[in-house]
């Protein structure tokens, strides 16, 4: 008797998981698929002008890239009087602190042995001297990223039109730098298009990639940022939702971002988001499916779906061992496979295959570069290292932030033009074509960006 109600317990567990990855998959596939049916839909387009930005950049050893931000920031086309640039060298021992006085910019010192290390400590002892100032915003860098020219006046837009908390669109800024750098834009590219982008239009909020982050004063008072999580962007974004507050996606509000040029730096940034990912479901999760449950609001689901996911790859292991042990009973995984038209394996993946090539056709309309289409298929590659890091961060501690080593030397001059045309300017990077009185920067495609 006790034999029979374990194995039904087993069977239930096991279906229950089953359903809930599939549920969960089918949910995404949606989000990804209502992309191809909003192809010419847009975000927010509008610029605005009159708010007032204070720009934070936080700096750990960064000379090797930290001019080539300042030069994109002080290049901003904002007026001047309207916009701050803060760099806040976070026990910098290199020459960050002797390159950023050459700019036109405010500096931090947080150099004290006595004082708390780390991005977020960094943040908030900045933020809370920042915030005695007049300010309407703060925006939110990585020494590694560049700003887009147009970036504030698109924000100042959001702002105008009541919104509080905004991601600007993440571009890579090094598509040519290796295959892993190419691997990685063009799946940053996938994001943007089908899953930022459908998500911004269905009503949901969006995801934070920890730069290109715009707060309103009020919200960057009330929450700042938390010091014992490796990934302050991705808590701060949970904690947000949970609290009701949504994340507008800035999709012309550009923000450039490097990636990594080795396995080493891979491994080094995924190994910490994985640990900060566990970190901030193990705080969030329970909270996120109670604030829905209570508020019904879809905005909290779609974020509790997407903070479990980092279990995914532990979910998907125990389905499988419950399916392998428990052949002979219900499986509801098995149960749909034999649903799927064809006897043979093959026929049934070629069921699955417009999946795989509707994103490479959309990528061949936006014209995405030769190099970026064969990095698309190069996905999968990637797909396999997220077993052994996942197993990496379940061991990592959470004492050291282990920063991501950075050597681009792109510049902003490199990604953007300015185009001076009678009655014409162009679209930001990643932008369908010309817009009369919208930007006066165009994409210099000879590097492979959007």
């Amino acid at each position: 008797m006790k034999e029979n109600i374990l194995g039904l317990a087993g069977i239930l567990i096991g279906n229950l998981l089953q359903i809930f990855i599939f549920l969960n998959g089918v949910f995404y596939l949606f989000i990804s698929l209502c992309s191809v049916l909003m192809l010419k839909k847009t975000g927010e387009k509008s610029r605005g002008s009159g708010k007032k930005f204070a720009i934070l950049v936080p700096a750990h050893n960064e000379e090797s890239v930290i001019a080539y931000f300042l030069e994109s920031a002080v290049k901003t086309n904002y007026p001047a009087e309207l916009r701050d640039i803060y760099v806040i060298s976070d026990h910098s021992s290199d020459g960050t602190l002797e390159i950023a006085k050459r700019y036109p910019v405010s500096v931090f010192d947080f150099s004290e042995k006595d004082k708390r290390p780390g991005k977020a400590a960094a943040l908030n002892r900045a933020a809370s001297l920042i915030l005695q100032k007049n300010y309407d915003a703060l925006c939110y860098f990585d020494a590694d990223s560049l700003v887009h020219p147009e970036f504030l006046n698109y924000m100042c837009g959001h702002l105008n039109a009541g919104r509080k908390v905004i991601q600007g669109r993440q571009v890579s800024k090094n598509p040519k730098e290796g295959w892993l750098a190419r691997i990685l834009s063009v799946g940053q590219i996938i994001s943007n298009r089908f899953f930022q982008k459908p998500k911004s239009l269905l009503g949901f909020s969006a995801t934070f990639h920890g730069k290109g982050i715009c707060l309103s004063r009020e919200i960057a008072a009330e929450h700042p940022w938390d010091e014992d999580c490796l990934t302050e962007d991705l808590e701060l974004q949970m904690r947000l939702i949970r609290n009701g507050i949504k994340i507008h996606w800035g999709e012309h509000a550009v923000v450039y971002d490097e990636q990594p040029l080795n396995l080493k730096q891979y491994f080094k940034r995924t190994i910490r988001w994985t640990r900060g990912s566990l970190d901030t479901a193990r705080k969030h999760l329970k909270g996120l499916i109670a604030a829905f449950l209570k508020t019904g609001d879809p905005k909290i689901l779609e974020a509790a779906l997407y903070c479990a996911n980092v279990y995914r790859l532990s979910l998907i292991g125990l389905t499988a061992i419950f399916i392998y042990f428990r052949l002979d009973g219900f499986n509801f995984l098995v149960w749909l496979y034999h649903l799927i038209p064809g006897s043979e394996l093959l026929f049934k993946l070629l069921f699955f295959s417009p999946l795989f090539f509707v994103p490479f056709i959309i990528l061949v309309i936006d014209r995405v570069e030769p190099d970026l289409l064969l990095a698309y298929f190069l996905q999968p590659v990637l797909g396999l290292l997220r077993i052994p890091t996942f197993v990496a961060g379940v061991f990592k501690n959470r004492i050291n932030w282990d920063r991501t080593d950075h050597g681009s030397r792109v510049a902003i001059s490199d990604l953007v033009n300015p185009v001076r045309e009678k009655g014409r300017f162009a679209v930001t990077a990643g932008g369908s074509g010309p817009q009369a009185g919208t930007p006066d920067f165009t994409p210099n495609r000879s590097r492979g960006l959007l």
